[in-house]
């Protein structure tokens, strides 16, 4: 075995060294040992995915087996029996890229020698040193990155796989795959591409033009492709459209000058003799170019996209293959994908949103505004930004009645020379890129904003357009010259260009956006999915999956209270509600959407009224590690890196391990919906994660299971109980957003909104389903009007009650452990005789996890005597007629006022005061006016009863000395309910 290894390390380091000699490419440090690691991490050859996987389309079957769709690709590639091949076509190939194919074992060292003699006597490359067997281990197992590892890796893949394949098997896989331009693969398609024709209708001169693209497909396509509105005199050889883009085919060269060489090289070694050379050398292969119309065949399906997205990660992590063997396995290797969709959900989905705008505000036809927007104009009526910048023209101050875009005399001119100077603001200058400024319409049914892309014209080089000293855009006299049809000219001074040599959009896509993701939370299943509204056609944008929305408050439960359920805190912890810090511009941060503070509030109202600043104090308790280790079993955080969040490690700047990202949704570039929705569902499943995917099996060709329900992800997250309590808290939340009825069946949701109104969110459960709802704008410049309860919340509802309409009510399960006990909503714990004497009524019924339940009593109650006057504490010189006994709150924490441009929470005649009250009683002077005939009665009265007065001072000494004595005993023992009051 070691002898085998150390003959081919050896063969491979002999092909090294003649590969370095014949392209002057040093290798620095390869030696035996390093090549051999490099080996190590090639890719296992698999000999029956080579021969058969590109003969079957995959398909896509519900789960009673039934196929329901099938999987396309972008790419245009038809499979063809390699009996089918012409023998010109093949031989032509071998001669051309590979001449002693049929000799060598899959390297050649003697071809690399040859092709490098060859390129130097031509000049320039004319033929390529890798075997036809290396091309094939690249473009099965291999990207195309030009370094020395990937090199080894194809010269030890190409050895592996001569010894599993013959010539023929070789050979027929890689004219199925070999990249033929024009987005091509495999021959069959180049000859539809480029002939309309089977490939096994090929003549001698056509297979030898189709063998010598390969060698540089851009340069050597038969034709080169050109929009039909800039074609000058060139020799056009047929038209056709891309996605609804006319475009020429246009005559190029190089091809025709490469076939020479192909007959060449098919005479040279005798696969053709004098007078087939001489007549195939004779036929004009451009001539008999005609480009073939062909539908884009890509899923514009969101869900199906997502299905193949999801397939192709999974095929790469159970195979341990690469992204390029998996979409191969994809999109021809047969396999059975059952599908977790569910179609009647889905349809429903659709319909929603087909009437996404009715659904939130009824009928808004004809309103001449957007309606779910807050938008600024300027003095014309287009959209700016905050700052006022630009963000979107107004149509018609963009475009004619032709929809074109026009320019006044005062932003294009000529000058001396005859070159066209731009001087405007409708479009910019990027490189040799002129990019024209976007614009907006209404929606003809709903009123809604539509955004339009304008599109960009691409020049060759600066020498065609460029800016001069005063920034101006100049495009060169000679330019257009040769495009005459660039634009038209009017009697004003003003020009139009034309639309043909800029892609612009006139449909446009609605705003705001939305999408939505519908979840089985005891499988991990997505049974529904939209990715957008009012979106049609092939490239289509799924925002649900694949672009990242800050979540604002929707992140709390995920982020924050379910770890501190877990960790000392219970629903009936209260939390100061009073500004967490001070930002450098001394503002006091966070702030809460109702614009004020109240003090201490139990985790339940927290979570219900969405305070920002009990999320973030709380977290900071937690802390983030612990953070970050919940939102890795939630799913957010991934191990292989493929996720949106930001970690120190990514980034040490500018990252999510922060109270701002963590605590209120702050993120660097947020959370995508189906990701939100999938770490919920993990709470609506008893605290089980489960990944969400788009399909639950997929089989091979041969029947074989590569994935089931044995290979999910799953991650337990936390318990049922505390599970159940988050739950419980979001509960409370959906009854206060008011908006949300679905006819008895249990729902708990949370909603977020972010910065200026960018994004709305409600994601939650029902016993059925998980749903995630975010709708914003794609312009994140653009902010919603309204807010995310009659939005987003209202939303969710419209969704659940139609996807739930045949559904029986149903109540969440609450696990066995759940206790049902009395707390203190102040401190979390027991309560005592101060608790239950608090006003406000804290004292009241919760639910508590085995190990999170009140063990100890109420230690922030406490008693004290408080002057009436002024709230402070008594002292001994408060009168006993102005104090009161009171159940206050001893702060933990003590906040201050003062630090926080002496801001005040609602509860602050609720706390204990810290000073005593200085406050003294003075009687007030009374003056008897009696008459003078009446002082000498006084007198002897007054004479009469001076023993008695004597006597009653005493007396009054006695009661007072009683008093202190009596207030002294009061605060040496624990007072009852009878004891407190808040005064008369």
């Amino acid at each position: 075995m070691h002898k085998k290894l150390a003959a081919l390390v050896g063969k491979i380091i002999l092909v090294v060294i003649l590969f370095v000699a014949g392209l002057g490419v040093i290798f620095a440090g390869m030696t035996g040992g390093a090549i051999l690691e490099v080996m190590k991490t090639a890719p296992k050859i698999d000999a029956n995915s080579i021969k058969y996987e590109m003969s079957q389309n995959s398909t896509i079957v519900d789960e009673n087996g039934n196929e329901v769709d099938s999987i396309a690709t972008s790419e245009y590639r038809q499979i063809v029996d390699y009996k089918d091949i012409p023998k010109n076509l093949k031989n032509a190939f071998v001669a051309v890229e590979d001449e002693r194919f049929y000799k060598h074992n899959g390297i050649d060292p003697l071809s690399i020698i040859g092709s490098a003699v060859e390129n130097m006597k031509a000049g320039s490359i004319v033929r390529g040193g890798s075997t036809i067997t290396q091309q094939l281990a690249r473009n099965t197992y291999l990207s195309n990155d030009q370094t020395y590892e990937r090199k080894i890796r194809e010269i030890y893949l190409a050895l592996e796989i001569e010894k599993y394949l013959d010539k023929d098997e070789i050979l027929g896989a890689y004219l199925n795959r070999v990249f033929m331009g024009q987005n091509s693969y495999g021959v069959q398609a180049a000859a539809k591409t480029y002939f309309n024709e089977d490939v096994s209708e090929l003549n001698l001169a056509q297979c030898a033009s189709l063998a010598g693209i390969v060698q540089s497909p851009s340069e050597n396509s038969l034709y080169k492709s050109i929009k039909t509105s800039e074609v000058t005199d060139q020799r056009v050889l047929g038209e056709f459209s891309i996605e609804g883009n006319k475009y020429s085919a246009v005559y190029n060269e190089a091809p025709y000058k490469r076939e020479e060489y192909v007959l060449d090289k098919m005479l040279e070694n005798g696969y053709i003799d004098e007078t087939q050379y001489k007549e195939a050398k004779e036929f004009d292969v451009a001539s008999t170019v005609e480009p073939a119309e062909r539908s884009n065949t890509e899923i514009a399906s969101y869900f199906n996209s997502l299905l193949e997205r999801q397939v192709v990660n999974k095929l790469m992590d159970v195979l341990n293959i690469s992204e390029n063997q998996a979409w191969d396995k994809l999109y021809y290797g047969g396999l059975k994908i059952t599908t977790t969709l569910d179609k009647d959900l889905q349809g429903k989905l659709e319909d929603i949103y087909a009437d996404f705008s009715e659904y939130l505000i009824g009928n808004s036809q004809g309103l001449g505004y957007a309606p779910l927007l807050d938008l600024s104009y300027d003095n014309w009526g287009n959209i700016v930004n905050s700052s006022g910048g630009l963000l979107y023209y107004k149509k018609a101050n963009l475009l004619d009645e032709n929809n074109d875009l026009f320019l006044n005399s005062d932003e294009a001119w000529y000058d001396d020379a005859g070159d066209l100077i731009l001087s405007t603001s409708k479009a910019y200058l990027d490189q040799t890129k002129l990019i024209f400024k976007d614009f907006y319409s209404l929606d003809e049914t709903n009123s809604n904003l539509r955004t339009h892309r304008t599109g960009r014209i691409e020049f060759e080089s600066n020498e065609d357009i460029y800016t001069d000293e005063n920034d101006n855009i100049v495009i060169s006299k000679k330019y257009l010259d040769n495009n005459p049809n660039l634009f038209t000219a009017y009697d004003d001074g003003s020009i139009s260009l034309n639309k043909d040599y800029y892609d612009i959009d006139l449909n446009g896509v609605i705003q705001p956006q939305s999408s939505s993701v519908i979840i089985d939370q005891k499988t991990g299943h997505i049974k529904a999915l939209m990715g957008g509204r009012d979106q049609e056609g092939i490239n289509i944008l799924d925002r649900a999956s694949s672009v990242p929305r800050q979540p604002g408050s929707s992140i709390k439960p995920i982020a924050t209270y379910t770890a501190a359920l877990d960790n000392g805190f219970n629903l009936a912890t209260g939390v100061d509600d009073v500004p967490f810090e001070m930002t450098e511009n001394g503002e006091a941060w966070p702030v809460n959407v109702y614009g004020y503070y109240m003090g201490y509030t139990p985790i339940r109202e927290a979570i219900k009224m969405s305070i920002n600043t009990i999320a973030v104090s709380t977290l900071n308790k937690v802390g983030i590690d612990t953070s970050l280790e919940y939102l890795r079993n939630f799913g957010l955080i991934k191990d292989n890196g493929k996720d949106y969040f930001v970690t120190k490690d990514e980034n040490p700047d500018t990252n999510d391990e922060n109270l701002a990202a963590l605590g209120v949704g702050a993120m660097s570039h947020g959370l995508t919906t189906l990701d939100m929705t999938a770490a919920y569902a993990a709470l609506a499943n008893k605290g089980e994660y489960n990944e969400p995917l788009t399909f639950s099996k997929i089989t091979d060709s041969q029947g074989e299971v590569i994935f089931d329900e044995e290979n999910l992800v799953k991650h337990t997250v936390t318990s049922p109980e505390t599970a159940y309590q988050v739950t419980s808290a979001l509960e409370s939340a959906g009854e206060y957003y008011g908006n949300i009825h679905l006819n008895g069946t249990d729902y708990a949701t949370k909603t977020g909104t972010t910065d200026d109104k960018t994004d709305f969110w409600c994601v939650g459960y029902t016993p059925y389903y998980t749903v995630g709802v975010w709708m914003g704008a794609d312009n994140q410049n653009i902010h919603l009007n309204s807010n995310s309860v009659d939005r987003a919340a209202l939303m969710w509802n419209v969704i659940n009650t139609e996807i739930l309409a045949d559904s029986e009510p149903v109540s969440f399960e609450e696990p066995d452990g759940i206790r049902h006990m009395e707390v203190d909503t102040i401190s979390g714990k027991l309560p005592t005789d101060a608790s239950r004497a608090d006003p406000r009524g804290t004292v009241k019924e919760e639910i508590f996890g085995p190990e999170n339940y009140p063990k100890e009593e109420d230690d922030m109650h406490k008693w004290a005597y408080i002057d009436s006057r002024n709230n402070l504490l008594a002292s001994d010189v408060t009168p006993k007629f102005f104090t009161q006994t009171r159940s206050l709150i001893a702060e933990k924490n003590e906040y201050d006022p003062n630090k926080f441009n002496g801001i005040i929470p609602r509860d602050w005649d609720y706390r204990m005061p810290t000073v005593y009250s200085t406050l003294v009683y003075t009687p007030p002077k009374v003056e008897n006016y009696r008459d003078k005939d009446k002082d000498k009665d006084k007198n002897d009265k007054d004479k009469n009863t001076k023993d008695e007065n004597e006597k009653e001072n005493e007396n009054k000494e006695e009661n007072k000395n009683s008093t202190t004595e009596t207030l002294d005993n009061l605060l040496n023992k624990e007072p009852t309910e009878n004891d407190s009051g808040l005064g008369n």
